[in-house]
């Protein structure tokens, strides 16, 4: 035994930093002797099934599964995943959507203030990691399966788990033998630069059958592909809000530089910016790291506990969309960008979960606890923003533009924007069930978290210089200038005081979700092993709290430097008392029918949900009728949004079980959908949240594995999904001391003349968001006996059917002559296929394998945004050809 240890020991040691890794050989999944489809045991409602007999839509990825798809990332799978699309803004910053249960996606910046929760939970084994806007990405090493249940799962996962679950199985500690094994692989990206990744394993029963210890470690360098070419911005005479200059055009209506304009002229000598320092290829690399330790306690026959510790650091650079055009209007290659600042995103958390299983008497018990802290420093390039709505108010002034009299001058248009945020989430669970094999089966559990986000955001575009004293004849450090903006006294801050020069807006806020849920759910035998019928439900009680210091500079000109900085528009979110409880049911019933022992149809009515929250500035008022008086004031608040489900499916096996067909057909109403405004010209500056359309989503999803002789496995998978816009609400005059108070909004008079107001929640029969009408996957593989060998090949190919990126609450065209005046515009991303192939072979303990990823090198855009006020495309990664190598020591 020792000799065993010291040896798995030097050889995780050794592996760890070399080139070569190991892992399981690819056994083809057969049952010995029989050319059966391998059996799947999955813990999806909290027992221990044949994914066969789960009466839900779900997929499991196995761990041989993972190592044949070359699977390391949320991306790497998310495409084998008929019926689940993401808006993808990067790695760590995926939105993630089931059945096309999306109004839109949000932007990254502060979004753990700004952003609505995500209703799809993921899981890292019993721990939760949700954060709106920055999926947990977790990398898969070590894991023992990867479970996707679509459909609502409130009654057993609760609130989050509106839309589905994605839940991390990792490999727990073997009690009884010494594993150890490595991992590696290298790959070239077409258009960028080489990835290599190495994982390594060691598994030890420290005392053996009684205390087992398991770890992995990883490390995993992708290269860039985006490259940020030579670029100069300029103002232009057509940027939406240059007339904060106030330099008009000349009598003639011409401007200095004798290029259009829209009645303002960018003022002579005003500065550019270039990129020359940072134009580089290839300037977004990533890098997974990370290790995983896990120990095991079988206290006797009836007790075991668990403990794992986990930590991850993923720190990409650049950005990971391309632009169709530069900065300044001109046609750019695919995967060119024009940036302007420096952009990264480091993304790390530490995560401590423990389990301890146990009986009392005939009943087991369950409970599991973890506390997860994640930490995000991202900053981002912004300059394309001196092109929006207010931005030369920051950066301009002359005469009448800021109420100063000076000659009209602007200033450098170079900005940037920053998100620190810090998640820390504590959660704990205690459940009770019944022994598995009797005819009545019951479950009921209690759960409590406490998830709170800490979000120190701040955009950096006020160029106009600081002021240096409080003249109020306007000399001497008090003119042509902007105070610093401060933080509310009082108010529940990280960094209180005054701001540093050039932060135009910053938030400082913390958020808070506390949630006390009891469920059950009981399976009752009508017909032993034949007809099943489940009831569920669960009771939550949500605290939602909202406190912290929202600033801006607007109204912060030429105010000199007050004690605490400038607060003219602060947002005092303590003074506020952003603070709610949210309580009810949600429930679920099935019917399953086994027709036959391998032939199973069920009925599963479930409903889902997720919470509430608040907005920053909620009171605001905005859209000035034709009184004069505002008509809209924002909601202070925003409440939680209902799906229901109703879901038949089958789930069947054929052929000696070489032939496995499952399907669901399904209806969902989706209620009260939270959805996200930002309309500079009509609702103000800053993002808001609120209620609005209905949606009705239909759809069949489907998959077929089969055997068609020993050693060819064919897969395929896919889903037709229709989804509806049900009504189309209006945008109400919420304001009492206005003349159409109760009324719909139909003119906004912020300007002269009036200009009318269209339904801001879009027309009846409007698709959802990042809803393809058709996605599938196939996949073949071949697998043989050789003198000892054992070859094989592969070859796959995934398609997604076009969706749009926002629901039709929001503008397809931009204003202004297409200048970008909102991070909410409506694009349709196009429909794309992809193609994967590999072929490898195994011995004894190594396996290696060749692989290519997008062969055909496509270059399609799976998602776009206008987040940085340009279009931006997230392209798929393009081509990969490289080779694997996997070796078993024990």
């Amino acid at each position: 035994m020792n000799s065993k240890i010291s040896y798995a020991v030097a050889a995780i040691l050794g592996g760890s930093s070399s080139v070569a890794y190991a892992a399981e050989p690819a056994a083809g999944g057969a049952e010995a002797g029989t050319g059966a489809l391998e059996e799947i045991t999955v813990t999806a409602q909290r027992r221990t099934q044949n994914i066969q007999d789960v009466p839900i839509s779900m997929q499991a990825l196995t761990e041989q599964t993972l190592q044949q798809l070359n699977v390391s990332t949320l991306d790497d799978y998310i495409k084998y995943l008929p019926n689940v699309t993401t808006a993808n803004n990067g790695p760590g910053q995926n939105e993630v959507f089931m059945r096309g249960l999306s109004a839109g996606s949000q932007p990254s910046q502060g979004s753990a203030s700004t952003g609505l929760w995500p209703n799809v939970a993921i899981y890292l084994d019993n721990q939760s990691g949700q954060l709106p806007n920055r999926n947990l990405d977790i990398y898969a090493a070590d894991l023992n399966r990867i479970e996707v249940l679509e459909g609502p799962q409130g009654t057993l996962y609760g609130a989050g788990a509106e839309a589905g679950v994605i839940r991390y199985i990792t490999n727990e500690p073997k009690l009884d033998k010494v594993e150890a094994n490595v991992k590696a692989g290298y790959s070239a990206t077409a258009h960028g630069d080489p990835n290599a990744d190495v994982t390594a394993m060691l598994n030890l029963p420290i005392i053996e059958n009684v205390l087992g210890f398991r770890g992995v470690i990883y490390n995993d360098s992708r290269g860039g592909y985006i490259d940020n070419v030579p670029a100069t911005f300029a103002r232009r005479n057509t940027d939406v809000g240059i007339h904060y200059a106030n330099f008009p055009a000349y009598a003639n209506g011409a401007c200095p530089d004798g290029q259009p304009n829209v009645g303002f002229c960018v003022p002579p000598g005003s500065p550019t910016v270039s990129n020359s320092q940072i134009a580089s290829r290839a300037i977004n690399p990533v890098t997974y790291k990370g290790a995983r330790a896990e120990v095991k306690w079988q206290i006797n026959d009836d007790w075991d506990a668990l403990i794992t510790q986990s930590y991850q650091k993923m720190d990409s650079k650049g950005v990971f969309y391309q632009q169709p055009n530069a900065s300044d209007g001109t046609p750019l290659k695919p995967l060119e960008v024009t940036l302007f600042n420096n952009s990264f995103d480091n993304d790390k958390f530490e995560s401590t979960a423990w389990t301890i299983n146990g009986k009392f008497s005939f009943l087991k018990a369950v409970y599991t606890g973890g506390y997860l802290v994640r930490n995000v420093d991202q900053v981002g390039d912004y300059t394309n923003y001196a092109r929006g709505v207010y931005a030369d108010y920051y950066q301009c002034y002359g005469p009448g533009g800021n109420g100063n009299n000076a000659t009209g001058v602007c200033f450098s248009p170079s900005a940037t924007w920053f998100s620190n945020e810090r998640n820390t989430h504590q959660q704990h669970e205690f459940r009770l069930s019944t022994p598995d094999e009797q005819r009545f089966r019951a479950i009921a559990g209690v759960f409590w978290e406490d998830n709170k986000l800490y979000d120190q955001s701040g955009w950096r575009y006020k160029n106009v210089p600081s002021c240096t004293s409080n003249d109020a004849a306007g000399t001497g450090g008090n003119s042509g200038c902007f105070s610093n903006i401060g933080t509310a006294p009082g108010s529940s801050v990280v960094n209180p005081g005054v701001k540093p020069d050039t932060l135009s807006f910053y938030q400082d806020t913390v958020r808070e979700t506390k949630q006390l849920a009891f469920f059950a759910s009981v399976d009752f035998d009508i017909i032993p092993k034949v007809l099943t019928v489940t009831g569920g439900t669960r009771h939550f009680r949500f605290q939602n709290s909202s406190a912290g210091s929202v600033s801006g500079s607007f109204g912060c000109f030429e105010q000199g430097v007050p004690d605490g900085g400038c607060l003219a528009e602060n947002f005092n979110l303590n003074q506020a008392n952003l603070r709610d409880t949210e309580s009810g049911f949600k429930s679920r019933g099935n019917i399953t029918w086994h027709v036959t022992p391998d032939t199973m149809v069920y009925y599963t009515f479930s409903q889902g949900f997720r919470p509430g929250g608040f907005n920053q500035n909620g009171g605001a008022a905005h859209a000035t009728g034709p009184d004069g008086v505002a008509q809209y004031l924002l909601p202070s608040s925003y409440q939680s949004d209902k799906l229901t489900n109703n879901e038949i499916g089958w789930k069947t096996e054929f052929l000696g079980h070489r032939l496995q067909w499952n399907g669901a057909i399904y209806k969902e109403t989706w209620d009260n959908v939270q959805v996200a405004f930002f309309n500079p010209g009509l609702v103000g500056n800053l993002f808001y949240n609120t209620n609005g359309q209905n949606f009705d989503i239909k759809g069949i999803e489907t998959s077929v594995v089969a055997r068609v002789v020993p050693g060819l496995t064919l897969q395929a998978a896919g889903s037709w999904n229709r989804s509806r816009q049900t009504n189309s609400p209006d945008l109400i005059n919420n304001n009492p001391d206005s003349a159409g108070y109760g009324k719909p909004i139909t003119l906004n008079c912020n300007a002269d003349p009036c200009t009318p107001v269209t339904n801001p929640y879009g027309p009846i029969g409007s698709p959802s968001a990042n809803s393809p009408p058709l996605q599938f996957s196939l996949r073949v593989r071949y697998e043989w006996e050789f003198a000892g060998y054992m070859p094989f090949v592969q070859a796959g190919a995934t398609h997604s059917g076009h969706s749009f990126t926002q629901a039709g609450s929001n503008p397809t065209i931009a204003d202004n002559a297409g200048a970008i005046t909102t991070g909410r515009l409506r694009f349709e991303n196009p429909a794309y296929t992809t193609f994967d192939a590999s072929i490898g072979v195994s011995k004894d303990a190594w396996w290696v394998t060749a692989f290519g990823e997008n062969l055909a090198n496509s270059n399609k855009s799976v998602f776009v945004s206008t987040d940085q006020f340009i279009v931006a495309q997230t392209p798929l990664r393009p081509r990969i050809l490289g080779v694997q190598f996997g070796y078993k020591f024990f």
